[in-house]
């Protein structure tokens, strides 16, 4: 480190002084910043095959991500597309999203002006060229792509959470929901309800009959079933073909789905609590904790499962005929669980996190979880639930998403939640599509135990052996929870070589792509648009075409280095045991040549093994307890090297170390780690879960939130 870095560091009042005494290898206190441990290493490594694989994926995600951005955007960050006609409010955003999530984990240092310039960029696209945005924020639309195009507004606090702009954008945007922006009334503070299923910053959407367009037949749509099951003369999706039968179902879905409250608006929560991160006002965490208890209290009324239909009254059911599904991205439709189970998750998870970790909120989504479990049943060997209800019933049957009960279980850290996750391992004995009868790879179709369309991520849910790393990424940047929990049952110990080498090659592949001008023009392959790909350029390509062939995959860097489960991503925020900084360069993430592996997760316990690459450089790094410093470290060991290096070198071989156990007592949501050249240190971190105020703030901004 330079002399420079050196005095601006022994000045900054939560990092250790650069000059202070070094002693071979214990703990040391800074004397500029009482309290503030640091950990020196000084046990040579040789370096795990993981450690270089991490590494060299980061630089190989950075440089993807640089070049992509440059190849399919204007000189403003515009995406190079059409500039008039329909586009949808979150899908340009999310051709970005992870791109300052990667900058927060230790990517390219460019990346940051690249993710804020793209959020900017695609916003005012959004809002010039297609007309969707009021005030920044959708005119009015649904909690199921709110939350999607959100997703990119939460990593960007995570990659600076000084950015003036967007703080007040956060307290804008929160403000929609909190009744503080007149022309968005989208909030029922009494009956502690969102109005509608469509809100926005000009306030909730209620529908109008005579005004509905109708809603005919399509290939695409038709997959999802009928929206409503008891229109006379209406019973299946060919008879929307019939142009009255059409005007029919629109006139009644604007009328009984339009109103009032569903389980997808509890993606909001996350949006306020963003701004609450951000300014730690307690008004914005009262209103999480009180809509997410709203929702707790309708989920026991109606027997352990939350009811996807709330009228302006408060009363289930209240449009849908005293039915308690039916909803819009309800239990029937379209998407039924796939859709739900995100949005309970989020909202209890949310309300956890801004209540001091309060795990009751958990009830939301396990209590549904279970139903679900309790109805599933056993097709050939392949344990599968059902996703949807309607009036014939439970149906949709399809393996359970891991993602959902991994969450839960991370977040509760509760012996239950992992036994129940166990009994979904060993349900199956046959993978999915063997079972079913069903092509692998599916394209959503399934055959058994009835014949459906819209199985889209059955393929690698499905699979019997939860230890395999399946070849597959998907828009969510997910899949891998399976083989991720074995890892951390010490079950699975091949795992992270895995997924870093899964990873690099999904990145190696969308690249190929990239060069060889693949372009999507058609997003669901049952669909009916034909474009001639000879004659195709980017602004004939579909709003999906960036999503699918973004390059950047951060599902192994999250779960191996902060040792977390991948976001919700229906609008979720990030969740983690650890997070990084760099003190040298006063940015997040971790710093170069360091690489670092989450190996064991517990309630009050984890794991954490750090590894200096550089034979050359000393490096530097903050470990903070949790994504948003929720979490309090409390004692850490680790092992030192107590022998001396011998004044007359061998020739031959280098002599056993001898290591001795250290522990220290940090009592603080950070501390430090200065790990010499080609040195390493495994962590044991006890840790009281949820102790702080949670907070974007990094560590050198001070505790400019006060811990209550």
């Amino acid at each position: 480190m330079r002399l420079a870095s050196g005095k601006i560091l022994a000045c900054m009042v939560l990092l250790w002084a650069a000059c202070a005494p070094r002693g071979s290898a214990a703990e040391q206190e800074s004397a500029e910043a009482p309290g503030i441990t640091r950990i020196e290493s000084n046990v040579p490594v040789a370096p795990p095959g993981w450690a270089a694989l991490e590494r060299r994926l980061i630089d190989v995600l950075s440089r993807a991500a640089l070049d992509y951005t440059a190849r399919y955007t204007r000189s403003g960050g515009t995406l190079i597309w059409k500039t008039s006609g329909g586009a949808s409010l979150d899908d340009l955003p999310e051709s970005f999203y992870n791109l300052p999530l990667l900058y927060a984990l230790g990517g390219d240092a460019r990346l940051r002006e690249v993710s804020f310039r793209e959020w900017n960029a695609t916003t005012r696209q959004l809002t010039y060229d297609f007309g969707v945005l009021h005030h920044e924020f959708a005119k009015q639309g649904d909690w199921f792509h709110l939350g999607e195009g959100m997703l990119y507004f939460y990593f960007l606090g995570l990659a600076d959470p000084t950015d003036h702009e967007n703080v007040a954008r956060a307290k804008r945007f929160a403000g929609l929901y909190l009744n503080e922006e007149p022309e968005a009334p989208n909030y029922d503070a009494k009956l502690r309800l969102i109005r509608s299923p469509h809100t926005g910053s000009l306030g909730p959407a209620f529908g109008d009959p005579q005004k509905a367009a109708p809603y005919g037949w399509s290939k695409g749509m038709a997959t999802y079933g009928l929206p409503l099951e008891d229109l006379p003369g209406i019973r299946s999706m060919e008879d929307l073909k019939d142009p009255e039968n059409a005007r029919r179902m629109g006139r009644a879905m604007a009328e009984r789905m339009l109103r009032g409250d569903v389980p997808a608006n509890l993606s909001a929560t996350a949006l306020v609590a963003n701004a609450y991160l951000y300014t730690g006002e307690r008004k914005y965490a009262e209103w999480v904790k009180n809509y997410v208890e709203a929702w707790i209290e309708r989920t026991r009324q109606n027997g352990g499962i939350t009811p996807d239909n709330i009228g302006l009254s408060g009363k289930a059911g209240e449009y849908q005929n005293g039915k308690w599904w039916g909803g819009q991205y309800g239990w029937h439709w379209p998407h039924g669980y796939y859709s739900i189970g995100m949005a309970l998750q989020i909202g209890g998870a949310t309300a956890m996190l801004v209540s001091g970790g309060d795990a009751h909120y958990l009830e939301l989504p396990r209590s549904n979880m279970d139903h679900l479990i309790a109805l599933g049943k056993t097709v050939n060997g392949a344990f599968l639930v059902p996703y949807k209800k309607g009036d014939r019933g439970w149906y949709a049957f399809q393996p359970i998403d891991r993602s959902l009960p991994a969450s839960l279980w991370y977040l509760s850290q509760s012996p239950a939640d992992w036994q129940r996750l166990e009994t979904l391992r060993l349900a199956s004995t046959q993978d999915w599509n063997i079972a079913t009868q069903s092509p692998y790879p599916n394209r959503g179709y399934a055959s058994l135990p009835e014949p459906r369309e819209d199985c889209w991520n059955c393929d690698v849910e499905g699979l019997a052996d939860w230890n395999k790393v399946a070849n597959i990424r998907n828009k969510e940047d997910r899949s891998h929870e399976g083989p991720w929990l074995r890892f951390l049952a010490g079950a699975n110990p091949d795992y992270p070589e895995k997924i870093l080498r899964e990873s690099y090659g999904q990145a190696a592949w969308k690249l190929d792509q990239i060069r060889r001008n693949v372009l999507l023009l058609e997003y669901d392959p049952r669909g009916t648009e034909k474009i001639d790909p000879a004659e195709a350029t980017l602004t004939h390509v579909h709003e999906h075409h960036w999503q699918t062939i973004n390059p950047v995959t951060t599902e192994a860097l999250v779960q191996l280095t902060l040792g977390a489960p991948q976001i919700m991503y229906n609008g979720g925020l990030l969740h983690a045991t650890v997070r990084y900084f760099d003190p040298a360069r006063r940015r997040p993430g971790l710093p170069p040549d360091v690489a670092a592996l989450v190996t064991r997760v517990e309630a009050n316990r984890a794991v954490l093994e750090l590894i200096n690459l550089s034979p050359f450089e000393t490096r530097e790094v903050i470990v903070q307890g949790g994504a948003f410093g929720e979490h309090q470290f409390t004692r850490v060991k680790y092992q030192v090297r107590t022998d001396p290096e011998p004044l007359q070198p061998d020739h031959f071989a280098r002599p056993a170390f001898t290591l001795a156990e250290r522990s220290v007592d940090v009592n603080r949501k950070f501390f430090a780690v200065r790990l010499a050249p080609g040195t390493g240190l495994t962590l044991e971190l006890g840790m009281r879960r949820f102790a702080n105020r949670p907070s974007y703030a990094f560590p050198w901004h001070g505790d400019a939130i006060p811990i209550e």
